[in-house]
């Protein structure tokens, strides 16, 4: 289930970003991803970046 998306468009094909944040209560076992949508991840040359982060604000 899509939780959050963000989408970047470069028309000169250099350094572009995009960003989100999304808050979930999870349970043991559950799984969190990101997903590459249209085959690029940085578009133009050899230099793909994505970054992920994931922290416990607070257990229950």
């Amino acid at each position: 289930q899509v939780r959050a998306s963000a989408i970047a468009q470069d028309a000169d094909q250099n350094y572009d970003y995009a960003s989100n944040s999304v808050v979930l209560h999870l349970e043991p076992g559950d799984e969190v991803y990101i997903k590459l949508d249209g085959g690029k991840a940085h578009g133009g040359n050899n230099n793909k970046y994505s970054t992920f982060s994931g922290f416990i604000i607070y257990a229950d």
